[in-house]
């Protein structure tokens, strides 16, 4: 088994579990792949900034699903239709004994989330991979986004979460994305995958009664530690400490509002054409 190590991120935060009504999960979009488009009328125009530590390579299979996962989980509240190409088949089985992950997407969305704009930071700080099986983690920051309607953040705290997931390949199966260049060509690429770019990987579920081991102070978490220094990143933050006295999350007052306090940075990586 390869692993790629860095800094951890263990944190309360980790992305939560939606509570969504089972339904089939072969019902998925009826657009093909290469018809796919990032859905910005309805989750916005913010874009992604990855980052991930030494010896990841962010164009790496393993950290191409790994950007595919997280990016596909923020669009998921917004229904199925919104998701990455192939997401829905990837996703875990939902049933009584597992819960259902943020991969999952339900038919439609069960409530109203804000489109937003600006920029969410992401990082990979681990990857473990063998050839038919995988496991990621790292850590995300939505501080940088703003509702497209009223301007306001999204938060007014450091939004610092964790991700983490394993992912397998079935038997027999084989990777057509495995040995193929998987870098936007300089001037090119797209803000998500027009290609089914979670086949044929399936996404372990997580069984329920799995309780998360102890967490730190809020100010001593691995992601909020790397959040806090992304923070400065942030024109609307920059020179605020996300901390208070005690540990816990302080509340962040932004200075600048719209496109000049949470600029929306160029997707990076952009997707490969397909």
């Amino acid at each position: 088994m390869m692993a790629f190590a860095g800094t951890g991120c263990a944190t309360s935060d980790a992305p939560l579990e939606q509570s969504v009504t089972f339904s089939s999960q072969s019902a998925s979009s009826t657009v093909a792949p290469q018809d796919y488009r990032y859905p910005s009328e309805t989750a916005g125009p913010y874009n992604v900034v990855w980052s991930a530590s030494e010896g990841i390579d962010l164009h790496s299979r393993p950290a191409e699903l790994a950007r595919a996962y997280v990016e596909s989980c923020q669009l998921s509240v917004f229904g199925r239709q919104a998701t990455y190409p192939g997401a829905v088949a990837a996703a875990p089985e939902p049933s009584v004994v597992n819960r259902v992950g943020c991969l999952f997407a339900p038919k439609r969305p069960e409530g109203w989330f804000p489109a937003l704009s600006g920029t969410m930071y992401a990082h990979i700080a681990e990857i473990r991979a063998s050839e038919r099986e995988l496991s990621a983690r790292g850590c995300s920051l939505r501080s940088g986004r703003a509702e497209v309607r009223t301007g306001e953040p999204e938060s007014a705290y450091l939004s610092a979460y964790e991700f983490s997931f394993t992912a397998k390949l079935p038997p027999n199966a084989v990777d057509p994305r495995s040995n193929i260049p998987r870098t936007a060509a300089p001037g090119t690429g797209t803000r998500a995958p027009q290609f089914d770019v979670f086949y044929p990987w399936k996404f372990d579920a997580v069984p329920w009664g799995i309780r998360p081991p102890p967490q730190p102070p809020f100010n001593e978490r691995p992601c909020s530690r790397w959040a806090a220094g992304m923070l400065d990143r942030i024109p609307a933050y920059s020179g605020q400490s996300p901390f208070a006295p005690d540990g816990s999350s302080a509340e962040l007052v932004p200075k600048l509002s719209g496109e000049q306090g949470f600029p929306t940075l160029p997707q990076s990586p952009a997707w490969p054409e397909p």
